[in-house]
C-alpha cells in the first residue's frame, strides 16, 4: 500500500454473505470492548476499539456495492451512493458478477489485517480473545471468523496487476451507476482478477446475477 489516502479498488459482489460476516465480526469485536471495559487486557489492535472503527469504516465503504445493501442504496438514488451499473461480456451476450470500484482507507486495511492475525493468535492461547470466539461459535473455536476478517481484508489489498488496473480504469471512465460492456481484452482482464478476488473468498464465490425478467437486452455498448 502506497501513501495513506484512500486507494481504489475492485471490489466483486458477493450478495449478502460479506454482510453476515462482517456484522458477526462487529459483535465479536463489540465483545472484545466490552470485555476489554471489565478490565481484560487485549493486543493491539483488538485494544481501544480500534480494529472495530476500521471494520465500521471500511464496511461503510463497501456495503452500498454488496447484495441487498446494493439495492438500498440504489433506491435511495440522490440521497445515497450512487446505483451501481451492470457489468457485461464482450458483445453484450452475458451479464458478469459485478466488480466495484470502492475507495477504502490502507491503514484501516492494515488494521484488520492485523486484527485477524491478532484472531488467530488468541485461538490458539487462552484468555479473553479465545474466550470471545469459543462464544461466537466455530470448530476450531471462532475460525470462521478469523478467516473472515482475513479474506475481507485480503479483498481489499490485493496488489495491482496490468489487469487489475486496465478494470479499474474502464470502470473509472465509466462513472458510477453506468452499465459497461467489456472488450475482448477487458474481459479477459476481468476473468485473471476476478480469479484472485475469489481467491481470497474461497468458500463464498459469488453466483452469476440472475437473468434480467422479459428478455431484457443488454446496452450496445458504453
Amino acid at each position: 500500500m502506497d501513501g495513506l489516502g484512500p486507494r481504489a479498488v475492485l471490489v466483486p459482489d458477493l450478495g449478502d454473505d460479506l454482510a453476515v460476516a462482517v456484522g458477526a465480526l462487529e459483535r465479536l469485536l463489540l465483545a472484545l470492548r466490552a470485555a476489554e471495559e471489565d478490565g481484560a487486557a487485549l493486543p493491539p489492535p483488538l485494544a481501544g476499539g480500534a480494529a472495530l472503527t476500521a471494520l465500521r469504516r471500511l464496511w461503510r465503504a463497501v456495503a452500498p456495492t454488496q447484495g441487498l445493501w446494493r439495492a438500498v442504496a440504489s433506491a435511495r438514488g440522490s440521497q445515497g451512493p450512487s446505483p451501481a451499473g451492470r457489468l457485461y461480456a464482450h458483445g453484450g451476450r452475458a451479464e458478469l458478477v459485478p466488480l466495484r470500484l470502492v475507495d477504502v482507507g490502507p491503514l484501516d486495511v492494515a488494521t484488520l489485517s492485523a486484527a485477524a492475525a491478532a484472531l488467530g493468535r488468541g485461538a490458539n492461547g487462552a484468555g479473553p480473545v479465545r474466550l470471545a470466539l469459543e462464544e461466537a461459535g466455530g470448530d476450531p473455536p471462532g475460525v470462521e471468523l478469523v478467516v473472515a476478517a482475513a479474506g475481507f481484508s485480503g479483498l481489499l489489498d490485493l496488489a495491482d496487476t496490468g489487469e487489475s488496473i486496465v478494470l479499474r480504469e474502464r470502470l473509472a471512465a465509466a462513472g458510477p451507476g453506468v452499465d459497461v460492456v467489456l472488450s475482448p481484452v477487458q474481459e479477459s482482464a476481468y476473468r485473471a482478477t476476478m480469479e484472485r478476488l475469489t481467491a481470497m473468498w474461497p468458500a463464498r464465490r459469488p453466483d452469476p446475477p440472475p437473468p434480467q425478467g422479459g428478455g431484457r437486452r443488454s446496452p450496445a455498448g458504453s
